[in-house]
């Protein structure tokens, strides 16, 4: 069998590669929303509304209907970045432990050491009985729930978490339970008097969306670094290569011409942001193929 390459394909995992990318679009959306806000409160004057009529919306008549809009349009920005930071989070973890549970199947059941898992994924080999459940149950237990439960899970798996990870306790579970009020405001667990009564709003200041930003950016970079990256390997890039070549139409073609890892790559690249490079992606295939 034809070895999977050492080398991570980012220099990071791939979760956190796409994690980063999606990071620094919601804090590019959090400062333009807080960049334009006073030209924004300032543009009614300029702004020409169509005339009122049937189907006619987004018409202010009055400059205070205009600010107050303006306003929660800011408000409502915030929320929506700090939940997304928030869910992006379980995100990676979901994605990376799984992964990392695949490759390394010992982590949950020692009988399979040295056993690559991904032979199980690709159904090359039949699993142990509850394999699959086993490490769904698992991943399960890594986003759900309070966060000192989520990393004492963790490190039941993983082994202790670096303490710049175990630190960040506190104010990723302040960050989750924002997440969960925001989320909830809307909902039946929302607070009112009456069914017909307004929500009340959940404060979101420049500063949470901030602090948000930065918690998940510096958990997720340090988790990948110290305790996911090395586990998962290239085995993310394997499993992206097995689903892309069970679904291209064109895949014997590309082999014959000898096209396959420069089209592998464009595809991986489309959402990746980078490529792995084709001796990369041709040690991916010939691992695959010699399975």
């Amino acid at each position: 069998m034809r070895k999977l390459p050492t080398a991570l394909p980012f220099g990071t995992s791939l979760a956190r590669q796409v994690a980063r990318q999606n990071l620094t679009r919601f804090n590019n959306i959090f400062w333009v929303s807080e960049r334009a806000r006073k030209y924004l409160r300032a543009g009614f004057p300029s702004i020409r509304f169509p005339p009122a009529g049937p189907g006619v919306h987004g018409v202010f008549n009055t400059e205070e209907e205009w600010l107050f809009a303006a306003d929660e349009f800011r408000d409502w920005t915030r929320q929506h970045v700090l939940i997304s930071a928030a869910s992006l989070l379980e995100v990676y973890l979901y994605s990376i432990t799984k992964t990392a549970l695949q490759a390394k199947p010992e982590l949950i059941d020692r009988s399979l050491t040295g056993i690559d898992g991904y032979r199980f994924v690709f159904e090359k080999d039949t699993p142990p009985a509850g394999w699959k459940k086993s490490i769904d149950s698992c991943v399960d237990g890594f986003v759900t729930g309070l966060w000192k439960d989520r990393i004492r899970r963790l490190e039941i798996v993983f082994g202790n978490l670096p303490v710049n990870l175990t630190k960040l306790e506190s104010d990723l579970q302040k960050i989750q339970n924002k997440r969960n009020r925001i989320a909830h405001q809307f909902g039946l667990e929302a607070r009112r008097n009456a069914p017909w009564d307004a929500a009340s709003h959940v404060p979101v200041g420049a500063k949470d969306c901030e602090k948000a930003i930065k918690t998940v950016s510096t958990f997720i970079a340090d988790a990948d670094t110290n305790v996911f990256a090395n586990l998962v390997g290239a085995h993310e890039i394997l499993s992206l290569y097995h689903d892309w070549s069970r679904k291209e139409p064109n895949l014997y073609r590309y082999k014959v011409l000898g096209t396959c890892a420069a089209k592998f790559c464009d595809h991986l690249g489309g959402f990746a942001g980078n490529s792995i490079g084709k001796n990369y992606a041709n040690a991916i295939i010939s691992h695959y193929d010699s399975l």
